[in-house]
C-alpha cells in the first residue's frame, strides 16, 4: 500500500511539473554573427549579432529580420606555453516589432585557437639547453586567436505561454 501510495505522489508530482513545459511553444530563432568576435579584442560589443531571418507566430511577424541580438560573449586570452585563445558567445535576448524583450534560450558556443603546446616546450627545452638563456624564450611562444567570424550562424528558441 505504502508503495502504491509513494509511486502516485511521485506521478503526479512529475505530471505537474511537466505540465509548464508543455503548455509552452517554442519558437525557433536563426542567429547570424555580424562583426568578428575576437579573443584578443578587450572591447567586445554584445551588439555583434542579428536576426538572420522573420519570426513568425500565428501567421504574424513576431520578431523581424535584422533585429539586434544581445550575446553574453566571453574570453580568454592566449599566454605563454602555447596555450590558445578561447571564445564563448550565448545568445540572451532580442527584441519583437513592439518593443517587448524576449529571453533567448540557446546553447553557448565555444571556439578556441589551435594549442602549439607542444612547440613551444620542445623548442624551449631543445634551445635551452643547446643556448642557455637565449634558447628559453621559445616557452613564451603563444597559442593561435580564436575568433567567431562575420557569418557565424547559431539557433536559439523563445518560448511562448
Amino acid at each position: 500500500m505504502k508503495k502504491t501510495v509513494k509511486q502516485l505522489f511521485f506521478a503526479i508530482f512529475l505530471l505537474f511539473g511537466c505540465l509548464p513545459a508543455i503548455a509552452q511553444q517554442t519558437l525557433p530563432v536563426g542567429i547570424i554573427v555580424v562583426n568578428d568576435i575576437d579573443g584578443d579584442d578587450p572591447y567586445l560589443l554584445s551588439h555583434s549579432a542579428v536576426v538572420s531571418s522573420d519570426v513568425y507566430y500565428n501567421g504574424n511577424i513576431l520578431i523581424a529580420a535584422g533585429t539586434p541580438v544581445n550575446m553574453d560573449i566571453h574570453y580568454q586570452k592566449r599566454h605563454g606555453l602555447g596555450v590558445p585563445a578561447t571564445v564563448s558567445a550565448k545568445p540572451v535576448s532580442t527584441t519583437d516589432i513592439y518593443g517587448q524583450v524576449w529571453p533567448l534560450v540557446g546553447d553557448e558556443r565555444t571556439i578556441t585557437g589551435q594549442n602549439r603546446r607542444n612547440a613551444a616546450i620542445g623548442c624551449g627545452v631543445f634551445f635551452g639547453i643547446v643556448t642557455f638563456p637565449v634558447g628559453l624564450l621559445f616557452l613564451c611562444i603563444k597559442g593561435k586567436r580564436a575568433e567567431f567570424t562575420a557569418g557565424t550562424q547559431m539557433i536559439a528558441n523563445i518560448y511562448i505561454n
